[in-house]
């Protein structure tokens, strides 16, 4: 059982008393200080620094029926007692005092990943579903974890990792930016001497945030290091712990829903329109309207006027999800660059899936080369067991290169996986009950039990566009029309950073007002 469906509960009884009180067709004003759109990680602890610590009112407008983001926790009910699987974000590092938030909620973090039994890996090509060779080892470990090392220890010894961690504050102008940043990262790894390291970091990304719209090794690696923080790169050496939350990471934003109150949190809502001032002085407020479907035993939705004094956006700022928005020329010229691909992950269950194994997508040529495994379509990284007492799988959907944000939904991703195990079926690599018919035998179909669109990620601009100061181009837009930024499409990709750079942009935020 999902918690998005168990606490669902609790948004019927809140939003309807709250929200939806008068009529569902009487639109409702709301005044706060700030507005908050987005309630993933950035959105949420932003909101509730700014009501708890700052005595600021807020409201917090989430599309989703719970916040949390790319944080998935599914109840597994197929174990005694049922086990809460977290299948997004699985676990936390520490990053300066960032991992102290989570100890303001009463919730234990345990060491490493969340429960699951052991498991036995078997690499298989899921594009011929054949099993490579039963003499095939893969990349050296030791040497991956050397180059990790290597590579973490250049972006300091440079002071690289200061112009990306947490944010990109003080990355420098355009034409300043190192050169060796603006490679892609496949020639940056060769001048550096940290190939080896290319496999665990393609695995750990899922082939890296902007793979999305490109081959892997041909993004840059600024982008790059979005989601492989020279941080992150400790974890990998020992160098820093990982933690998850008893009882699942979900956790933390009920808790965080709780506090902040159901009158100051709309799920379940869109943009409609927003209206913000023209320029520098204009006092006016700023206006955001918001459509909110009901919970499905609620016929009807409602509208509703949000005013305030500043907005945050901690949403990726797409062309889609900026549509709404009064963008101004250079509003739209900087976020009409950005090429965004579509990431998800899934709970799933099939009668063929081995309980105990981590089938592996892994392509024929890692034989002859182990430094490369990896795929540029849109793929299925791999169906990974929970273990032998459980007959649930998460897979990680990947678009690959060549497909639009749009192009890769949830539907297409689900029929990349079924391609994918068909496949192994019918090469006899996993066993089906009719003879692995192609798409004919219905012991093989997946049962999708909870899928989870991780959305846009990885800001993607060339390395052109990022010597013409995109990025401090992007940056100067904080504070300006009242309007401030956060979240991973400006920063790097871990919570406990995102929520450091939360404090940056809360801290000019306030120095603002």
């Amino acid at each position: 059982m999902t918690f998005k469906r168990l606490y669902k509960v609790y948004l019927v009884v809140t939003s309807f008393s709250s929200v939806h009180a008068a009529s569902v067709n009487t639109p409702k004003v709301i005044d706060r200080d700030v507005i908050i759109i987005g309630g993933g990680a950035a959105g949420s602890h932003a909101a509730f620094r700014l009501q708890q610590d700052y005595n600021k009112s807020v409201i917090l407008i989430e599309k989703q029926s719970i916040l949390g983001g790319h944080v998935d926790t599914y109840l597994d009910t197929t174990t005694t007692p049922p086990t809460p699987r977290d299948h997004g974000v699985q676990l936390y590092f520490p990053y300066l005092d960032g991992l102290d938030f989570i100890s303001r909620f009463n919730l234990t973090l345990l060491p490493g990943l969340g429960p699951r039994g052991s498991t036995i890996t078997r690499n298989i090509d899921f594009a011929t579903g054949l099993g490579l060779p039963s003499n095939y080892t893969g990349p050296d470990p030791s040497g991956m974890t050397s180059a990790i090392i290597r590579f973490h220890d250049l972006m300091v010894s440079k002071g690289w990792d200061k112009m990306v961690e947490p944010g990109f504050w003080n990355l420098p102008p355009g034409p300043q930016i190192p050169e060796d940043l603006l490679l892609p990262i496949g020639e940056f790894a060769k001048k550096w001497n940290v190939t080896e390291a290319l496999p665990r970091m393609y695995e750990s990304t899922g082939g890296g945030v902007a793979a999305r719209h490109r081959n892997f090794t041909d993004v840059l690696t600024l982008t790059f290091l979005q989601s492989f923080s020279p941080t992150w790169m400790q974890v990998f050496y020992g160098q820093a712990p990982t933690y998850h939350i008893d009882g699942g990471n979900q956790l933390l934003y009920n808790a965080i829903h709780a506090r902040l109150g159901s009158d100051n949190v709309l799920t379940n809502s869109i943009v409609s329109s927003v209206r913000r001032p023209e320029k520098e002085g204009d006092k006016r407020d700023i206006e955001v309207t918001i459509k909110t479907t009901l919970p499905n035993n609620i016929t009807g939705n409602s509208q509703t006027v949000i005013r305030a004094k500043k907005l945050l956006l901690a949403i990726p700022p797409t062309r889609e999800n900026l549509a709404p928005f009064d963008l101004s020329p250079l509003e739209t010229d900087l976020f009409r660059r950005p090429k965004y691909g579509r990431y998800g992950t899934a709970i799933v269950t099939s009668p063929v899936l081995p309980r105990g194994y981590e089938l592996h997508n892994t392509p024929i040529l890692a034989v002859s080369n182990p430094n490369k495994p990896f795929i540029n379509g849109p793929h299925i990284l791999d169906f990974s067991s929970y273990g032998n007492d459980s007959e649930l799988f998460s897979i990680g959907t990947m678009s690959g290169s060549g497909l639009s944000y749009g192009e890769f939904d949830p539907e297409k991703a689900v029929a990349v996986a079924q391609e994918s195990l068909d496949r192994m079926v019918a090469a006899g690599t996993v066993k089906g009950a009719a003879g692995g018919k192609k798409g004919g035998d219905k012991s093989s179909r997946l049962k999708v039990l909870e899928y989870s669109d991780h959305g846009p990620g990885g800001f993607g601009v060339s390395a052109e566009e990022m010597r013409g100061g995109w990025m401090e181009k992007v940056y100067g837009l904080q504070g300006k029309r009242g309007t401030w930024y956060t979240g991973n499409a400006i920063a790097i990709d871990f919570s406990t950073q995102l929520w450091k750079m939360n404090d940056e942009v809360l801290r000019r935020m306030l120095e603002s007002w």
